[in-house]
């Protein structure tokens, strides 16, 4: 991608809880630790329902202080404002849908040169006049979370690139799977390697569905991990079903990012399923590990 570019990622909103007892809210209800965020180091973070299966997906940041911001998928973030209302009476804290920001991957090399400064793993959040950008996953591209009503300096300087792709192969290469609309509810932490990628923090305390959570961790075996494939069929979607050389179903594509010769795929299954030939139910197609 050429330098001056950055790309569109116009399904991600952001869910700002604001307040006194916005820390508390939040860290009763939430898998990573609120008390490790502040305005240089932001988190990545899920939101599980009783029975530990995750709700929503994002990256906490600090606005400012008493005032918390979740990015997500836009659809997914509305299940979590729901959710969240539940308990927000008990606290003195207010959610609101903050429709002035925009989202663009940018890669962290150009962001660098840019703006000569840096970014990653001891500082992974810097704030630029009303703008952050956002490191996590040791990933190619970093988030910037532009507001619009002073973004004349960003929108002047890049050009904005509607194909997607370029991301979600930086995604999936970083083994990271946000939860979409049609995923919420459907997956237990373990099995989408949120215990590696440290969206759990298993020191925090209690939050919504932790004990389960925390029971699979300790206790549980063989718990269906994410593995990357392949194929040569360009027509592979998300959600479609796994199955073995038997026709038998052992485990879901979580993501896909279909490029110009091949589909590279993030798949959930157990580890003694990859010592047997994988296909797609729906497209009959072969699936090879990366």
């Amino acid at each position: 991608m050429d330098k001056n570019k950055v790309i569109d990622l116009n399904y991600l909103s952001v869910l700002e809880i604001t307040g006194k007892g916005a820390p508390d809210l939040l860290q009763g209800q939430i898998t990573c630790d609120v008390n490790k965020v502040n305005l240089h180091n932001s988190c990545l973070g899920a939101l599980c329902n009783a029975k530990g299966r995750i709700i929503s997906s994002f990256i906490l940041y600090l606005i400012k202080e008493e005032s918390y911001g979740l990015i997500g998928p836009s659809k997914t973030l509305i299940k979590t404002e729901t959710e969240l209302n539940k308990y927000s009476p008990f606290y003195q804290a207010e959610l609101k849908h903050n429709k002035s920001l925009s989202f663009y991957g940018v890669e962290k090399n150009t962001f660098e040169d840019f703006y000569k400064k840096k970014i990653g793993v001891d500082v992974n959040t810097v704030q630029i006049n009303s703008d952050k950008f956002i490191s996590y996953l040791n990933k190619k591209f970093i988030l910037a979370v532009i507001d619009e009503t002073d973004s004349s300096v960003f929108n002047n300087q890049f050009e904005h690139y509607k194909d997607s792709n370029e991301w979600h192969l930086d995604e999936i290469l970083s083994f990271n799977v946000e939860i979409s609309e049609k995923d919420s509810e459907k997956y237990t932490p373990h099995e989408l390697n949120y215990d590696v990628t440290k969206r759990i923090d298993f020191d925090k305390g209690c939050y919504t569905g932790q004990e389960i959570v925390a029971r699979m961790h300790y206790r549980s075996k063989n718990l269906p991990r994410l593995n990357l494939v392949e194929s040569s069929d360009l027509k592979i979607k998300e959600n479609m079903t796994v199955n073995n050389k038997e026709n038998k179903k052992i485990g879901n594509i979580v993501k896909v990012v279909n490029l110009a010769k091949k589909s590279l795929c993030l798949i959930s299954t157990k580890d003694k399923n990859l010592h047997t030939p994988l296909k797609v139910k729906e497209t009959n197609s072969a699936l090879r590990l990366n």
